[in-house]
């Protein structure tokens, strides 16, 4: 019996032993995968090709991006939570599949099952008014909004998006309602926008940046902690006096059954790829603002934060 135990354990130990020590040598075969929930050409696609074009020389393998669309991003959500304890599947995504989808259905993981490697950018949603509307600034529209409840006309993204959680969060916080007019998405919200259909939108500054160069639009006001680049004079939410902070990120995210040492070496090569200036030129170039946020300067708080407030707007709204 003393053998058997002998033996076993044994057995055990090298067994960790070996485990250990290919999760040292990460990554020691193999290409790691970035997963989208979304189709290629959009947003996140674009931010994740960046990695794949100058992430070898800060992971130490290849990078390539997956595209998986479909159901809102659980079907990508779901394959990286089943395939990438690893290390090697990866998901690049906003907070809608990973924290608003399985606050409202019935997913196959919770939003706790991720580990945030790194932020790559951040996007504000913004505020904005049709130049004719006669709002000039956010005081006056939700003025106007109060005395005269679900009145006016607010467009935005599909419901309970990104687009529209910071709205209601807003609504609920100042206390005004809106008539709110879904679109598919930032383009056809724009199209309301300026074609009449409605005064006021939440859509991105990139979105309507055109439009406010061009005198059309007036950019009220941005639901992130700082102001955005793209709209500099434009003010924060919380410059205003009202809590709301639900800037829309693209954050890379590994399941969290990784081991530890491969998630710090992720995290920071990942946070190191898009602040190299190879990273930063080319999302320059594509019009992404990249501004890489590892572990250890805060990406988890960040997660974290964004499933407290988002919890806390999906409560008001149901």
């Amino acid at each position: 019996m003393t053998m058997k135990i002998k033996a076993a354990a044994a057995a055990t130990m090298a067994m960790l032993l070996g485990t250990s020590a290919a999760y040292a040598d990460f990554p020691n075969e193999g290409t790691i995968r970035i997963v989208t929930p979304y189709g290629a050409g959009g947003g996140i696609d674009i931010a994740a090709r960046i990695l794949a074009q100058v992430g070898e020389d800060h992971l130490g393998t290849r990078v390539e991006v997956v595209n998986m669309p479909g159901a809102g991003g659980l079907d990508a959500a779901t394959f990286v939570r089943e395939n990438g304890s690893d290390g090697y599947t990866l998901i690049i995504s906003d907070y809608g599949p990973l924290i608003t989808l399985p606050l409202l259905e019935d997913t196959p993981y919770e939003p706790e099952d991720w580990v945030p490697l790194a932020q790559v950018t951040e996007i504000a949603p913004t505020i904005v008014a049709r130049a004719d509307s006669g709002f000039d600034d956010l005081a006056g529209f939700i003025a106007a909004a109060q005395a005269n409840p679900g009145s006016i006309a607010v467009t935005h993204g599909t419901y309970l998006s990104s687009s529209h959680l910071p709205l209601m969060r807003l609504q609920n916080l100042a206390g005004f309602t809106t008539n709110q007019v879904p679109t598919s998405g930032g383009g056809e919200t724009v199209q309301f926008l300026l074609g009449g259909t409605v005064p006021v939108a939440v859509t991105t500054p990139a979105t309507i940046a055109g439009a406010v160069q061009a005198g059309d639009a007036v950019p009220l006001a941005v639901a992130s902690a700082e102001r955005a680049r793209a709209l500099p004079d434009t003010p924060t939410l919380t410059e205003l006096g009202h809590d709301v902070i639900m800037p829309v990120w693209y954050t890379i995210f590994a399941s969290a059954d990784v081991p530890q040492d491969v998630i710090d070496h992720l995290s920071e090569g990942i946070a190191a790829a898009y602040a190299s200036d190879e990273g930063q030129a080319l999302a320059e170039r594509a019009n992404v603002d990249a501004r890489p946020i590892s572990r250890a300067d805060g990406v988890q708080a960040i997660y974290d934060a964004t499933f407290d407030t988002v919890r806390e707007t999906l409560a008001s709204v149901n």
